[in-house]
C-alpha cells in the first residue's frame, strides 16, 4: 500500500514556455472499488500543475474546476497543462488528465498567491467576529474514537475517520418532524469526522485536497431505512460528474496543528432523478491534534481554520458498474 503523498508523485517529461506533460501513475492503494477515488484522480491535475507554477509568483492552487469525462483506471496517465491567462493577481490554467490516448479528466485552475495582507483595510471574517465560520465539528479529536470506513474503499488501512455522532443525530431529528408542521428551507443531511493520514512518512499538501474533500458519506448513505432512495446504497457507487475546490488558506506548518489530520464537514440537500444525481458541499478544516492524541485546550476551537471547500456532483450507480469500468486497461501500478 502507498501513501497518498507518494502516490500523487508527477514528473515533468516534455515542456516549453506555455504548455507542458507530466507523466503519473493512478495507484492501486486509492482506489474505490475497482476505480481510483475521483477526489485522488484530481489530485494528480493538481499536482502537475503545482510543479508548473513552481518558479512564478503565483504559486498556490486557489480554485479549481474539473469535469470527469470517463472513469479513470489504475495505471500510467499523464497530465497535460496549458496556460490560459497569466495577470497581475492570478494565473489560468487548463490541464487534462490524459489515459489509452482518452481525456478523463479536464479542468481549469487559478493560481495566485494566498500569503495573508498584513496592511490596508482587512477583508477577511475571522473569531472572535459573531460573522465568521467556525469549526463545524462538535468533539475533540483527542476524544474521538475511530470508525470503520465503506469496504469498497481499499485504502481503508491508509486512512482512519472518527465521525461525529452528535451531527449524524440530528440527522434522525430532522426526520421527526411532525407532518403537520410547514417545513421552510431545511431538508437534506449533514455528516462530519475527523480524518487521518495513518503513515507516519505521509503528508497532507494541496494535491491531497481533492482527496480529501471527496472522501465522506453521500446523501443516499445517510438516509433512513423509511425513505425508498437509502435502499441497496451498500451496494452502491457514487461517481464524482464534476467537482470544485476552493483553496482558502495554506496547509498550516505549525506544530498547534496536526499535520496529517484533518475535520471534514459536509452537507447535501438534493437528491433527484436520473442517476440519484445529488450534490455535496464538504469543508476542509485544520485538526489541532491527531485523532486520540493532544489535549484540549481553552479556545482550541476558534484556533482552527478552513484550509478549502470542496463542491460536487455525483451520482448513484451499481458497483457491479464500477468493477466493469475498472477491468478495463488496467495495468499493474510500479510505484
Amino acid at each position: 500500500m502507498v501513501p497518498l503523498a507518494r502516490a500523487l508523485y508527477v514528473s515533468e517529461t516534455s515542456r516549453c514556455s506555455e504548455t507542458a506533460t507530466y507523466a503519473t501513475e493512478l495507484n492501486g492503494s486509492w482506489v474505490i472499488g475497482s476505480i481510483p477515488q475521483g477526489g485522488y484522480s484530481l489530485g494528480q491535475i493538481v499536482e502537475a500543475c503545482i510543479q508548473f507554477q513552481l518558479e512564478t509568483v503565483h504559486k498556490d492552487p486557489i480554485h479549481v474546476t474539473a469535469h470527469f469525462l470517463r472513469s479513470t483506471n489504475v495505471g500510467p496517465a499523464e497530465v497535460r497543462v496549458s496556460v490560459q491567462k497569466i495577470g497581475k493577481n492570478f494565473t489560468n490554467l487548463s490541464a487534462d488528465l490524459v489515459q489509452g490516448g482518452h481525456t478523463r479528466l479536464t479542468s481549469h485552475l487559478i493560481f495566485g498567491d494566498l500569503t495573508p495582507v498584513s496592511d490596508g483595510i482587512p477583508r477577511s471574517l475571522a473569531a472572535p467576529s459573531p460573522y465568521a465560520r467556525r469549526l463545524p465539528l462538535l468533539n475533540h479529536p483527542s476524544a474521538a474514537v475511530r470508525d470503520s470506513m465503506r469496504r469498497a474503499w481499499m485504502f481503508r488501512s491508509l486512512l482512519n475517520w472518527s465521525m461525529d455522532h452528535t451531527i449524524l443525530a440530528r440527522n434522525a431529528e430532522r426526520g421527526q418532524t411532525r407532518a403537520d408542521v410547514e417545513i421552510i428551507g431545511g431538508g437534506g443531511a449533514e455528516w462530519g469526522a475527523w480524518c487521518e493520514l495513518t503513515r507516519a512518512e505521509d503528508e497532507i499538501k494541496p494535491s491531497s485536497i481533492p482527496f480529501l474533500g471527496d472522501t465522506f458519506l453521500n446523501l443516499p448513505s445517510l438516509l433512513p431505512d423509511s425513505e425508498p432512495a437509502s435502499h441497496g446504497t451498500s451496494d452502491c457507487w457514487f461517481p464524482t460528474v464534476t467537482m470544485t475546490v476552493e483553496f482558502k488558506a495554506r496547509i498550516p506548518s505549525s506544530q498547534d496543528y496536526a499535520s496529517r489530520t484533518v475535520g471534514l464537514y459536509s452537507e447535501s440537500h438534493f437528491l433527484t432523478d436520473p442517476h440519484g444525481r445529488h450534490n455535496a458541499h464538504v469543508e476542509v478544516w485544520t485538526a489541532p491534534s491527531a485523532i486520540g492524541q493532544g489535549e484540549i485546550e481553552v479556545g482550541w476551537r476558534d484556533k482552527q481554520y478552513c484550509i478549502a471547500v470542496v463542491d460536487q456532483m455525483a451520482l448513484t450507480l451499481p458497483m457491479d458498474l464500477n468493477h466493469r469500468q475498472g477491468s478495463k486497461n488496467k495495468v499493474i501500478t510500479k510505484l
